[in-house]
């Protein structure tokens, strides 16, 4: 349940919007002209980077993961929430996980001690997808889910169908990372990081011409980050580098390069065990369960090139290719079982775990305006292309025991040979894309596009090339259509209506893969602009229906085998408002509410709730206040909250509940000089105990992080 208090600070954020609204309405949305910090004009055109390093505010002006085309948040008829590149540095967050475990709606499920494994889900689906610059690849539990979010401008987060762009993909929605480029005008930034558990990082960012005129241009972002942990033996170490440029081949086509390689060598921590009867453990945050020499490297190299044009019009084409390799290899001796209520033993396995994938994209499109009856209306046409190829192999070694109570970390680890990759697979997806976006009149717009595309995959083994199954659904059409209705000067209703279909890797008795499923989504809402744009606000009601899933084959007495017959539905609600709400104040807050059931399944599953690991209720909030003038001038002061309700794993008599929690963080900060800032984060003020991640099989229960702190200084040149 959630907590009174945060009850009363969700209501007080409704009055302090509602008193936003007023003075925005009495004052005709002027800006104010006192205020050092007031946002320059943003004049949005037709290019990926329009809303690029605009953000020094927590106000999105433009984005581009529901369509190619850059338009403001009321432009588009989807859930969205903009992370800009000014709250990712005055929140020190480094990591993707970080930033959406505080976006709203978005649930983010811990799969190992250092947050390197995670599986991400919205409006109970999970994301399967992220964007790079607007090209999809798997978002793998096994994988770094991104980069460092140094090398990222803004993060983007669509909750809900996102077919349009990148095809299949689960309708929980995607995010898209829109990266940092490389500017004519010498600018960068050096910052370092000392914080709790020896954490140390240093980063730089430089930016600058190469030539006289400025027609070559390039980019460079470097990094290190070292930090042990709260749990025992447990550290991490990272190290990123980032490099672009481009090239003004005349004054409308640039042609952009780039690479990224980051390296991540962690001890692997595999969380907590549960009891026998399903009760989870009351032990000291730092326990770790597995060997001080267990390991967990992983390495991301990304390399990209981009050619656009610039028309005379406003239009714009673009062609995108992007390469991305990453490999994982994990080696742990991890809980595997359930502990004696009593003696606090269980049982303990040894794993190595060896993983690759290579994806590959290309996309091409044309995004422009066209005359039509006297009125002007914009136009999306595209074609892409990306392959996924992965392997996988792994070697178990001798089970044994440990005590959760003293668990011995010093045990040696054992010598386990990889062998051959024996496993792996490969999907293609091909595919058209359009959409019109039409005003036949001043308070109308309608959007209607869809996806024409081709989806494959199959199951190899790497080693012989013997192809165990594929999937070959044929050609498949996924609409969306939106209509916004623009009611004032502020504020514009919408609908909308998506599709989706998803690829299964379950097989039929015959051991052929399922089909896809298939869903669509409804959703209305409402988005405005407030204070001279410098506050967005959103409100949002949705329903998902997701079908042919997944469930056994009540005609064999085989598990493995499958057959399309599951359908669930998701349907809530989600607000936000971010922004300057006054001069010198910045805020980010969001409230979600989701209700997952299964519709269509096993007679034990009908009725039940379908996402046990989504809260229903989640709210996050972060402010921050600068002084620029008076006794506090060149102090700022911020805080946040996060407040969840329960959430589970598993249901019924094998269910553990997580109970809900409120954590609560604040930050002081102080300008040194005209380009130096210092601040110091407390994270989890009041050190509350509790569980962010629950498992009821045995391994992968995770404490919340405790109280900790982190001293920032950042100089800007």
């Amino acid at each position: 349940m959630l907590h009174r208090k945060t009850i009363a600070l969700a209501v007080g954020l409704a009055c302090l919007t509602m008193s936003a609204t007023t003075f925005a309405q009495q004052s005709g949305g002027a800006a104010s002209t006192t205020a050092t910090t007031t946002l320059p004009e943003v004049h949005v055109t037709a290019t990926d980077d329009s809303s690029s390093e605009f953000t020094h505010s927590y106000a999105a002006h433009a984005v581009t993961v529901g369509s190619k085309i850059p338009q403001t948040l009321r432009e588009t008829p989807q859930s969205i929430s903009v992370v800009t590149r000014q709250r990712l540095d005055d929140q020190n967050i480094t990591k993707i996980e970080d930033v959406l475990k505080q976006t709203t709606g978005v649930n983010v499920t811990r799969l190992d001690g250092a947050g390197n494994f995670n599986s991400i889900q919205a409006r109970g689906f999970d994301i399967g997808t992220i964007q790079l610059d607007g090209l999809a690849i798997s978002q793998g539990a096994n994988y770094s889910t991104a980069l460092d979010t140094a090398v990222y401008d803004r993060i983007e987060v669509l909750r809900g169908p996102a077919g349009l762009l990148q095809g299949a993909g689960e309708p929980g929605g995607t995010i898209n990372l829109v990266r940092k480029r490389a500017r004519a005008d010498f600018s960068g930034s050096v910052g370092v990081m000392l914080g709790s558990w020896d954490t140390r990082r240093a980063e730089f960012d430089l930016t600058s011409k190469l030539d006289e005129d400025g027609r070559i241009r390039a980019r460079v972002v470097g990094l290190v980050d070292d930090r042990e942990s709260y749990v025992n033996t447990l550290e991490s170490k990272k190290s990123l580098g980032y490099g672009t440029v481009e090239f003004d081949l005349s004054s409308k086509t640039t042609l952009s390069l780039g690479l990224a390689h980051q390296k991540v060598d962690s001890v692997v921590d595999q969380g907590l065990t549960t009891f026998a009867n399903y009760t989870l453990p009351n032990v000291s945050r730092s326990t770790f369960l597995g060997s001080k020499n267990n390991a967990q490297d992983m390495q991301t190299d990304d390399m990209f090139v981009e050619l656009e044009h610039k028309f005379d019009d406003g239009g714009l084409f673009k062609f995108a290719a992007r390469q991305v390799d990453r490999a994982m290899t994990y080696k742990a001796i991890r809980a595997n079982g359930l502990a004696n209520v009593n003696t606090g033993v269980f049982n303990t396995q040894t794993v190595n775990f060896q993983q690759e994938a290579r994806n590959v994209n290309f996309d091409a499109y044309y995004a422009g305006p066209f005359e039509l009856a006297g009125r002007t209306h914009k136009i999306l046409l595209g074609v892409n292309r990306s392959t996924e190829d992965s392997k996988n192999r792994q070697a178990n070694g001798v089970a044994g025991t440990m005590n959760i109570y003293s668990p011995n970390n010093d045990i040696p680890y054992p010598s386990l040979s990889f062998g051959d990759f024996i496993s792996g697979s490969k999907q293609t997806q091909t595919g058209v894309y359009g959409q019109l976006q039409l005003k036949p009149m001043d308070r109308w717009t309608f959007l209607l596009g869809g996806r024409l595309g081709r989806w494959e995959t199959e199951t190899v083994n790497p080693t012989t090339g013997f192809v165990g199954s594929s999937s070959k659904p044929g050609t498949q059409f996924t609409p969306l259509t939106s209509v916004i209705y623009t009611l004032n000067d502020n504020s514009s209703l919408y609908a909308s209506y998506a599709e989706t279909f998803v690829g299964q890797t379950a097989t039929d008795k015959n051991g052929k893969l399922l089909d896809p499923r298939t869903g669509s989504q409804i959703e209305f809402g409402v988005k405005s602009e407030w204070l001279d744009k410098r506050v967005n606000t959103s409100f949002a009601l949705f329903r998902i229906i997701d079908k042919d899933r997944a469930i056994d084959d009540p005609s064999t007495l085989s598990v493995a085998d499958a057959i399309p017959g599951g359908k669930v539905r998701s349907e809530g609600l989600e607000a936000e408002v971010s922004g300057q709400i006054a001069p010198g104040w910045e805020l980010i807050a969001g409230y979600a509410y989701t209700a997952t059931k299964y519709l269509q399944a096993p007679i034990n599953q009908v009725g039940q709730v379908f996402s046990t690991i989504t809260p229903r209720h989640s709210f996050n909030l972060w402010s921050k206040h600068s002084w620029t003038n008076g006794t506090l001038n060149r102090w700022s002061l911020a805080g946040g909250l996060k407040a969840v309700s329960d959430f589970s794993s598993g249901a019924g008599a094998t269910g553990v509940v997580g109970e809900g929690y409120t954590t609560v963080s604040g930050q002081v900060g102080y300008q040194i000089d005209r380009t130096t800032t210092a601040s110091l984060t407390i994270n989890n003020l009041f050190d509350k105990k509790y569980y962010e991640k629950v498992s009821n099989f045995g391994r992968q229960n995770f404490y919340g992080e405790p109280r900790s702190f982190m001293l920032a200084v950042k100089k800007m040149f």
